[in-house]
């Protein structure tokens, strides 16, 4: 059989139900602040995994009005001919550089994060300050508010995905013990709210670009196992694929 390598980058892919819920949450984002407040309650609604009806108090409106913004800043389109006014051309907003983008929207979930503390859309918008101050290379900071997040209890499943992207950013940058360690927390975690075969991917990418074939392997089959009828099986089964088809990894 052929020698057909795998790089790291392949390797400690995103994972596509990380990037899944990712987007639950920036699918509520808003195209003017008239309909932000209905939007960022749904949002609360659904990503933090509560029942029955919240009231959301003047301040938490508010809060949820900065958070809209801050997902349109964050997904801001780029272009060399955009104006100093994000605005200028619609509700759309736009930049000259990623960089720029970056900062205004960090601006505005370090704000919320700071003036809302008490708000239930400040646990999100502190998971969107890391986030993006790992787009920006701020590196200590960015870990320091995932950690936070990652340790919130109001909100378990924000406080997963906090724990992933840490998971995620340790990994793409060598750390596989670090990552190893995070993940293998939330595999055992009785309270975990995202779902563990999503995790078991991650943890196998890993695994693998530690050069732990076999544990690997038997992560991803243990996870695969938890759910017959999960949606996720078709991907661990491709992940499985992969790694007992026996190509190289590279380090």
């Amino acid at each position: 059989m052929g020698t057909t390598k795998l790089t790291r980058k392949e390797i400690l892919a995103e994972d596509p139900v990380h990037a899944a819920m990712i987007h639950l949450v920036e699918a509520f984002r808003t195209h003017g602040i008239k309909i932000v407040a209905g939007a960022a309650l749904v949002l609360v609604l659904l990503i933090g995994g509560y029942v029955g009806i919240w009231y959301l108090g003047r301040r938490d409106v508010q809060a949820g009005q900065m958070l809209g913004k801050g997902i349109d800043l964050f997904h801001a389109l780029v272009s060399p001919d955009a104006s100093d006014n994000p605005y200028a051309k619609g509700r759309t907003p736009e930049f000259r550089t990623d960089a720029a983008k970056y900062e205004a929207a960090r601006k505005e979930f370090a704000a919320i994060v700071s003036d809302y503390g008490h708000s239930g859309v400040s646990v999100i918008a502190g998971y969107y300050l890391g986030l993006t101050q790992l787009k920006l290379g701020q590196t200590k900071e960015a870990i320091q508010s995932l950690e936070e997040v990652g340790g919130n209890s109001e909100d378990l499943t924000v406080a997963s995905m906090a724990k992933m992207a840490l998971a995620t950013h340790y990994a793409e940058a060598g750390n596989t013990q670090q990552a190893q360690g995070i993940l293998e927390g939330l595999m055992k975690d009785p309270q975990v709210q995202i779902p563990k075969q999503a995790v078991g991917i991650q943890l196998a990418h890993v695994l693998a670009a530690a050069g732990k074939r076999d544990e690997a392997v038997k992560v991803l089959r243990d996870a695969r196992d938890l759910d017959a009828e999960s949606t996720l099986n078709g991907q661990l089964s491709v992940e499985l694929n992969r790694l007992e088809g026996g190509p190289a990894v590279t380090q």
